[in-house]
């Protein structure tokens, strides 16, 4: 048997989500984040040069790196919650909605 506090929460658990709602916030991220995130494979395959001198000296190069490259739907996820509460959707910050709906 259920106690009160348990029946609570489970009715405000972020778990108990619109599958509708879920799929339309994902799809949503994944469209904003996908130029980016074909940047960020470029630069992770073929390598990038960097300037850490703010113009004044030569550039790096940063050789192609042998990290596994993350999903599309993780690198949305991570740049939504980067986001913080400064965005907000119907009073809600990114940051949150993306963790509700990840």
């Amino acid at each position: 048997m259920s106690s009160p506090f348990q029946k609570l929460f489970s009715e405000k658990s972020p778990l108990n989500i619109d599958p509708e709602k879920k799929k339309a916030y994902q799809d949503s991220i994944q469209k904003l984040h996908k130029p980016k995130y074909d940047a960020y494979v470029n630069k992770i395959k073929k390598g990038y040069y960097s300037d850490d001198t703010d113009g004044a000296g030569e550039l790096t190069y940063i050789p192609p790196s042998s990290e596994p490259i993350m999903d599309l739907k993780k690198y949305a996820y991570l740049k939504e919650i980067a986001k913080g509460g400064t965005v907000k959707k119907d009073g809600v910050p990114a940051s949150q909605l993306a963790r509700m709906y990840e």
